[in-house]
């Protein structure tokens, strides 16, 4: 005992973050004693508002309303009836409303009790407010459509444009005032009364608009985006003269529950699991064979199927390292959190480097995300956690077969071949032997230009909004 307590006392003192703050801060503030809630990093955020030469007007006197659909009765009122997509509206959750495209995967039934409740009309905001806490987000056209979660606040902007207001809340003095008011010792929340009084500058209304428009323009880049994958998609379908594969395609035996389905023992091979025997895998490649073109193993068709070997990572500053792009991050709109690994400690760089035109696919966790390497992501790196594919040239486009992974054909076949008792994962060898359709090269151009292009735009509406946010934080550093 006496030994391990002497090498403990030659261990180096660990460096302890500390502050002050006023006792006002705390009655004015819900008599809250959890010292997140007056971090530095917030108060420095205040304390640059105040000291903004700008007029000062809180979040609450400037909405109309901000609420989130169970803040005054129980969550059991927004029990989700799931059906058809034919008969329901589209749902998103907090996760899927930042995914890139926007592609509902369930619908709630119009039946649904309160179902107007979770539907936000178009020039709203909405911030998640539990798990993930803070994320901004503009309701486009596209959004307004769909049932969004209860777990977002809804805002609607009155007395100063949308825009602005997205911007502020986007930027390194609206995410930390955000993060203030978490709350929960398991789950992270945040309450709508907790936004009402965070403060914002008030400059002239050009400049708001200024900033406002560039907003807009960046939400008018991604709607489009969004609506080329759509004309893609269906572009696909029609070339393959197939159909969306659909619950009803899977070769169950019988039509009545519970669903049941058999394997020859020549089929089992070295997998016993029954997950990987359920017959959508191969309804899907049956429902497949019957399209326009043959088929072809992925592997035929690639130069290079891997995943990055694994080491350790030294994080650095944004100024000295290259950006790391994680599994989270492949569907998403808009990359958030990145971490920069450094370029002179960092071993093994070089198969970690992505480069423009290869396609990802998340191996790890959620598997089969998919998406293509633009050329604002060449050559950045990637985690182990992310499969990648380069195409073979002049054989295979990359948007063509990103575009086609994505779809049920390619999802069912990708999580056939999951492994993992815990953590679900996907090998390069598995993914190899994906059936794709031997679809020209030519024929495949069209089609893979539009997602190719798509992701471009992504970046570009990145960097319009960058520029908002810049001009917003260049603003509150306006001393009086």
């Amino acid at each position: 005992m006496a030994k391990s307590a002497l090498a403990a006392s030659n261990l180096p003192a660990s460096p302890v973050k500390q502050f002050s703050v006023s006792s006002r801060w705390v009655y004015e503030d819900d008599s809250r004693l959890d010292a997140t809630t007056y971090s530095a990093g917030a108060f420095q955020a205040l304390d640059a508002i105040e000291a903004c030469r700008f007029e000062k007007r809180s979040i609450g006197s400037l909405c109309g309303t901000i609420w989130h659909p169970v803040q005054n009765q129980a969550r059991s009122n927004f029990k989700r009836i799931y059906t058809a997509e034919a008969h329901g509206v589209p749902f998103v959750s907090t996760r899927d409303m930042f995914f890139y495209p926007l592609q509902p995967a369930r619908f709630l039934s119009r039946r649904m009790p309160k179902l107007g409740d979770l539907m936000v009309p178009e020039g709203w905001l909405v911030v998640s407010r539990s798990g993930t806490v803070g994320n901004i987000l503009y309701v486009g056209g596209a959004l307004a459509r769909c049932a969004i979660s209860d777990h977002t606040i809804r805002i609607q902007p009155k007395d100063t444009p949308a825009g602005y207001l997205y911007a502020f809340l986007s930027s390194a003095y609206g995410q930390p005032l955000i993060a203030k008011g978490i709350y929960g010792a398991t789950v992270d929340e945040v309450e709508p009364k907790h936004l009402a009084v965070i403060p914002v500058p008030m400059p002239p209304d050009k400049a708001m608009r200024a900033i406002h428009d560039k907003v807009m323009r960046a939400y008018a880049i991604r709607d489009a985006g969004n609506e080329l994958f759509v004309q893609a998609t269906s572009q696909l379908y029609s070339l393959l003269n197939l159909e969306k594969f659909k619950d009803e395609d899977v070769q169950y035996i019988g039509s009545s529950a519970p669903r049941a389905f058999s394997v020859s023992s020549d089929e089992l091979g070295d997998r016993l699991d029954a997950s990987h025997h359920v017959p959508l895998a191969a309804s899907a490649v049956a429902k497949l064979k019957t399209g326009a073109f043959p088929l072809v193993r992925l592997k035929h068709r690639a130069d290079d199927v891997y995943v990055a070997p694994r080491f350790a990572r030294i994080y650095v500053e944004q100024n000295y390292g290259t950006p790391l792009l994680q599994g989270s991050h492949v569907p998403s709109m808009r990359p958030s959190d990145l971490k920069y690994i450094s370029n002179r400690m960092t071993v093994k760089m070089d198969r970690w480097i992505i480069r423009k035109g290869m396609v990802l696919v998340t191996c790890s966790g959620t598997i089969g995300r998919t998406a293509v390497v633009s050329s604002g992501q060449d050559g950045w790196a990637a985690s182990q956690h992310i499969l990648r594919i380069t195409p073979k040239t002049g054989a295979t486009h990359p948007g063509f077969l990103s575009l086609f992974l994505a779809t049920a054909y390619g999802q069912h076949q990708l999580n056939a071949k999951i492994y993992g008792g815990v953590v679900d994962e996907l090998t390069a060898e598995d993914t190899e032997i994906i059936w794709i359709p031997d679809v020209p090269f030519k024929l495949q151009q069209p089609i893979g230009e539009k997602i190719v292009q798509a992701y471009e735009m992504r970046d570009q509406a990145n960097s319009i909004e960058d520029e908002a946010i810049a001009d917003i934080e260049a603003i509150v550093q306006q001393k009086k």
